[in-house]
C-alpha cells in the first residue's frame, strides 16, 4: 500500500504497522496527555489544520505538508518533517471534527518505530474553551526500543511540555483564531 501513498523518494523507506484505536490500546507503549485551552474546539482543529502552527508548538517539527486536499477527512495524508531531516508519513484514521481525529504513521524515512498512532479528543467548555486529551502509542523499533526504557521519562515530560506549549500558542494566536471563524 506504501506504494500508492506519499511519501519521499530520495529518502529510505520503512513501512509501519497501521494501527487503529484497538491497536493503540495494544501498543507497547502509552501514553495520555490532557490540557485545558482556552479557546473553542473550531479554533483549536483549526491550529491543528494550519500545517505553519506545528513548528512554532511542537518542539522538533521542522515541516507539515498536507498531502491531500481539503476537505481533510478520513484517509487524508500528510507528511511530518522533523528537525534532523526524518520524515513520518501519516494516515488519519479518524476526522471528526472538531471532536476527534486520530492517525497512524504509515511509513518513515528513519527506523524508529514499528508502528505509531496518535488521537486527539477534544471536549468544550461552557465558558468557550475546550479540554484536549492527546494520546500518543507506539512500538519502538531498532536503537530506540534498545534505550526505551532511558528514554520513556524524557517522552513523558516532552509530551507535557508538547500541551503547555501548544495551550500558550493557542492563547496568543487566539484573536486571529476567532477572525477565521
Amino acid at each position: 500500500m506504501s506504494e500508492t501513498r506519499p511519501h519521499d523518494t530520495d529518502l529510505p523507506y520503512f513501512p509501519c504497522e497501521m494501527l487503529d484505536r484497538e491497536g493503540m490500546n495494544r501498543a507497547e507503549q502509552q501514553f495520555v496527555s490532557t490540557v485545558e485551552i482556552p479557546v473553542s474546539p473550531e479554533e483549536l482543529f483549526a491550529v491543528f489544520e494550519d500545517p505553519d502552527s506545528w513548528p512554532r508548538w511542537a518542539m522538533g517539527i521542522g515541516k507539515v505538508t498536507w498531502t491531500s486536499p481539503k476537505p481533510y477527512g478520513e484517509h487524508t495524508t500528510r507528511t511530518v518533517t522533523f528537525w534532523g531531516g526524518m520524515n513520518v508519513y501519516e494516515d488519519f484514521f479518524i476526522w471528526d471534527a472538531p471532536r476527534e481525529i486520530a492517525f497512524s504513521f504509515y511509513g518513515t524515512s528513519e527506523r524508529v518505530w514499528d508502528a505509531f498512532a496518535e488521537h486527539y479528543s477534544v471536549t468544550e467548555f461552557r465558558d468557550g474553551g475546550c479540554r484536549l486529551v492527546w494520546t500518543v502509542a507506539y512500538n519502538p523499533s531498532g536503537w530506540f526500543a534498545k534505550m526505551h526504557m532511558l528514554i520513556r521519562p524524557i517522552m513523558t515530560l516532552n509530551f507535557r511540555i508538547y500541551m503547555w506549549r501548544l495551550k500558550r500558542y493557542c492563547k496568543k494566536q487566539q484573536p486571529a483564531l476567532t477572525t477565521k471563524k
